[in-house]
């Protein structure tokens, strides 16, 4: 892993960390509404599978400790990191498929974990309608401000590989 790599992924989750935690509207029980999902979304047009788990993985996880959210952390590092994954592997072809099934996971992450620490099923569902807005919103940023963002970086150099 070249030093230059690296920098990028932490310069991302760092970004990822910082506008999670600024623009948070919490959302009750449920931990809160933010645009990591968006972000993790948008970078994909830029870093590989791997990176793109991490920076979403740990930028995500960072938020919810800085927010007083321990208790989510290392379900959102699953969460955030699974979804980057799933985006990474199905966004080479079909990018809104790839922007929805991130979406999708990130709602039924969230709904299995606030089932697990609630102990009641009835809280996946309300789960999934509080998570609603969010996967909405981050499939919309990232489908609208994804062809400028590959503009912008389709000629960078950098250590990842674009898809």
């Amino acid at each position: 892993m070249s030093v230059r790599r690296i920098v990028i992924d932490a310069l991302f989750i760092a970004i990822v960390a910082i506008v999670t935690a600024l623009i948070a509207i919490p959302i009750g029980a449920y931990g809160y509404i933010n645009l990591s999902d968006a972000l993790i979304m948008c970078l994909s047009v830029y870093l590989v599978p791997f990176d793109l788990f991490v920076v979403g993985a740990l930028g995500a996880c960072i938020a919810d400790l800085a927010l007083g959210y321990a208790q989510y952390a290392i379900f959102t590092f699953l969460i955030k990191g699974i979804e980057a994954l799933i985006i990474s592997h199905i966004f080479k072809n079909h990018r809104p498929i790839a922007f929805m099934s991130g979406a999708v996971w990130m709602l039924v992450g969230y709904g299995l974990t606030d089932t697990l620490l609630g102990g009641d099923i009835s809280l996946f569902f309300a789960s999934v309608i509080a998570n609603l807005p969010q996967a909405i919103i981050s499939f919309i940023i990232a489908s609208v401000f994804y062809i400028p963002l590959k503009r912008v970086l389709k000629g960078s150099e950098h250590g990842s590989e674009t898809h």
